[in-house]
């Protein structure tokens, strides 16, 4: 009678897993495993053990499996026989035993060999699965294993850009060399080794302002993190810093004298969700597609979550979203990347950039030194892109800087 066999999809995750398992990348890393084969004559462990991992449960359907004992000796044999089909895999002769095919090389040679064959690609949503990274360039070599690094400050989110290991440093040449679009979006495709030199200095400079801004205030008060995105408005037909023009009579003048409530626990504005135009204002450019309203922001904004405050004067360029949760500005930059140019207001469009670090402490300490208005202040100094010229975003490390928005309240500040 022939021995059953797990399903082709089924197969190629297992087979995919367990190698990840033992491969370069997860091993050196994985202190329980690395006991498990250290106590092993043949540097194998048992294959219920890896079998009763989640992951493994998860594709085996192993739903009542607790621990190792527990998998049926039917799975094993039949994870045994797809195992046996890799050659980087050995299986013991009667099935129950997995390792490596080679030995673990020393570290610094490891870390050589895996530099070459791994690629950084960005940008990418922050939501993106691992699965859709293996599946999307397994069509153009293997796929050893795919790492998302989370953002250099935000620790909770991923930074925008994976890094991708393939089987062997050629595959990992090759697929340098193509033009690809991941989810709508061009990828910029960079050697690992270029990733972590652009990382290094974002977490020196990220650490240096720390360290400074703790110096400088170490009394200063707590303030909420990742609310805040800064947005510069260009106009979408010429392309040109969006000016906006309307009539200048004291009827668009915008009612400053409205006082913000503040929250008695943080010392934070608890805004409403936008400050209301002058009602005048409302009436005379509602339908004017060549000027932006308040209003006109929080509906574009408000699909990403809560806006608690939208910081902007009508027919500037330049402003601040606040939003209730840091989820929400997440999703806010990654759609603005995502999207070619920038968010869609009107006849404009509105390139977001995240405000972290000093320029975010900055903003909320001026916010609370003026808590009588509703502006941060009316100035804004807009530096955006990958080397902040032009207000153009490259695709490289924006993502994953630390740097986030300059300090844009200076100028408030002095003013």
């Amino acid at each position: 009678m022939a021995m059953p066999s797990l399903g082709e999809d089924t197969a190629k995750a297992v087979l995919r897993q367990v190698e990840f398992y033992f491969g370069d990348s997860n091993l050196p890393k994985d202190d329980f495993l690395k006991t498990k084969i250290n106590e092993s004559e043949d540097d194998m462990v048992s294959l219920a053990l890896i079998c009763s991992f989640s992951k493994m449960r998860g594709h085996l359907n192993l739903t009542e499996v607790k621990k190792a004992d527990d998998v049926p000796d039917c799975t094993l044999k039949v994870v045994a026989q797809t195992l046996r089909t890799s050659s980087f895999l050995k299986v013991s002769e009667d099935g129950k035993k997995v390792g490596r095919s080679t030995k673990l090389l020393e570290p610094e040679e490891l870390i050589e060999q895996l530099d070459s064959r791994t690629i950084a690609a960005s940008p990418l949503e922050l939501n993106v699965q691992r699965e859709a990274l293996e599946v999307f360039f397994g069509q153009y070599a293997k796929v050893n294993s795919v790492r998302l690094p989370r953002h250099v400050v935000q620790r909770k989110y991923f930074c925008g850009t994976a890094l991708i290991e393939f089987s062997a440093a050629e595959d990992a040449q090759t697929v340098l060399e193509q033009s690809l679009v991941f989810a709508g979006a061009e990828l910029e495709l960079k050697p690992k080794k270029d990733f972590d030199v652009i990382r290094e200095k974002e977490v020196e400079e990220f650490e240096r302002k720390r360290i400074t801004t703790s110096n400088s205030s170490n009394a200063e008060e707590k303030h909420p993190k990742g609310l805040l995105v800064a947005f510069k408005l260009k106009s979408a037909s010429a392309g040109d810093s969006a000016e906006q023009n309307g009539p200048d009579d004291k009827k668009t003048a915008e009612n400053e004298n409205d006082k913000e409530k503040v929250d008695g626990k943080h010392g934070s504005p608890i805004d409403k969700v936008v400050e209301k135009e002058n009602k005048s204002s409302i009436s005379i450019y509602k339908d004017d597609m060549n000027v932006v309203l308040r209003e006109d922001l929080k509906d574009v904004f408000k699909k990403f979550g809560t806006v608690k405050y939208v910081d902007f004067r009508i027919r500037g360029d330049k402003g601040y979203i606040r939003f209730e949760q840091p989820e929400a500005a997440q999703k806010a930059h990654a759609a603005s990347v995502s999207a070619k140019g920038g968010l869609v207001v009107k006849n404009f469009i509105a390139n977001v950039e995240p405000v972290t670090g000093v320029a975010e402490s900055e903003y909320w300490s001026l916010l609370r030194g003026n808590q009588g208005k509703h502006r941060v202040g009316n100035h804004f100094h807009w530096r955006g892109g990958k080397n902040n010229r032009d207000g153009k975003r490259g695709r490289g490390g924006e993502n994953c800087s630390p740097r986030g928005r300059p300090n844009e309240t200076k100028r408030a500040r002095a003013a």
